[in-house]
């Protein structure tokens, strides 16, 4: 039998049972189109949520005091005095200290939220690329008051008070150690995590308050991060060094001051949309195992079905291998069929998810080659058992199956 021949007995096959075939399809259908909609709703969540901290990536550059044999001192970490003499260097456009706690926020009487406490200086709007959307950052004086300001974000504002004009409210706060402190809005910035929580179904406030006033009010910490915005990328290098070597002389201490290029929020959300993304792709691709199971047994119920015609075929001079090419591509058929209706049905589910939740979503193309090679062999392994099976088979007692 011709190689066209064996083709065409395949497709004519699966043409007669048009129902039986789709239900076959049904597990690599659900299967591809998951992993497509997951991959697509994460890139494109991964576009929006890190889409603005990629443009300012590069230039920031981040020192901690870290040391592993050194024993560290309070004389040791950052101080006031350092960033002052840091902001005068050449190519430092911004600098801020970093320091962050999580806590409990009011929301009503009876409910609170949780959220992420940051503190910096005026240069939080440049350093964290916030998008303010009311009122204020902060300016020199509230850091050297210790002022009780705070910037809240959009999603915080609206479920809180129902707006986004909250200049002049206040904000109560609880910390671990179980005290609070209230503060005072100064500003409305946009979540930068937005989209992320979109996607999973949950809120997470973030805020800011200046690094002096977190030192008085919420947690008597030293300053061991400051993170510094450049302004020529090119000379980041020769800038760190030499904000190491001014810490170096202040503090009369080597080898505990540490650079990182790496933008470390930025580092975090992808990771943890990459493990997300992993995760719900491993959950999803188990429908396509299911899937091959499935065409495993219809192919097993095809064969015996089909039992006397294959004796026929065999006593017409067909050998062992054209019978065996001939399920094995029925199998390929309907993985590979139900893997292009599982890209088609996946992209379009994905733009519709994306438009309620606010999200481009993101072709992978190296995704879609992968669904329909997986899709092909899927149809190879769980088909070629069945397939092997009817190309054994006695054509005499073929003949004579009833």
């Amino acid at each position: 039998m011709e190689f066209i021949e064996i083709i065409n007995f395949a497709i004519k096959s699966l043409n007669s049972n048009k129902i039986r075939s789709l239900l076959t399809m049904l597990g690599i259908i659900i299967g591809i189109s998951s992993v497509i909609m997951i991959s697509m709703i994460g890139k494109g969540s991964q576009q929006s949520i890190t889409g603005n901290l990629i443009e300012l990536a590069d230039k920031k550059v981040t020192i901690s005091v870290q040391s592993k044999d050194q024993i560290l001192t309070k004389r040791d970490y950052i101080t006031k005095d350092d960033i002052e003499q840091i902001k005068k260097l050449e190519n430092v456009k911004a600098i801020s200290p970093s320091m962050h706690t999580r806590m409990r926020v009011a929301i009503t009487k009876k409910t609170r939220g949780f959220g992420g406490l940051s503190s910096s200086n005026e240069y939080v709007k440049d350093i964290n690329s916030l998008n303010m959307i009311y009122g204020r950052s902060f300016i020199k004086g509230d850091i050297e008051k210790s002022k009780k300001y705070i910037l809240v974000d959009d999603l915080y504002a609206m479920k809180k008070f129902g707006r986004l004009d909250v200049a002049g409210e206040e904000v109560e706060l609880q910390f671990k150690k179980k005290n609070r402190s209230r503060f005072i809005i100064i500003g409305v910035f946009e979540n930068q995590m937005k989209a992320l929580m979109s996607s999973f179904g949950r809120e997470y406030y973030q805020f800011y308050i200046p690094y002096t006033t977190f030192q008085k009010y919420v947690e008597d910490v030293q300053i061991s991060s400051i993170t510094i915005l450049v302004n020529d990328v090119n000379k980041k290098d020769d800038t760190s060094g030499k904000i190491v070597d001014l810490l170096e002389k202040n503090h009369n201490k080597k080898d505990i001051y540490e650079v990182s290029a790496k933008f470390s929020q930025l580092d975090s959300f992808n990771k943890i949309l990459t493990t997300l993304s992993l995760l719900l792709t491993s959950v999803a691709g188990i429908s396509l195992f299911v899937g091959g199971i499935g065409i495993m047994n219809i192919m097993l119920v095809s064969v015996t079905e089909r039992i006397k015609e294959i004796g026929i075929r065999k006593a017409l001079g067909a050998k062992k291998i054209d019978i065996l090419f001939q399920f094995v591509i029925e199998a390929i058929f309907l993985s590979v069929l139900g893997g292009i209706i599982g890209i088609i049905l996946g992209i379009l589910l994905s733009n519709i998810v994306g438009t309620f939740i606010g999200i481009k979503p993101i072709i992978d193309y190296f995704i879609l080659i992968l669904a329909i090679v997986v899709s092909c062999g899927i149809g190879v392994i769980f088909g070629t058992y069945p397939a092997k099976k009817a190309s054994e088979l006695n054509p005499i007692d073929a003949l004579r199956y009833e």
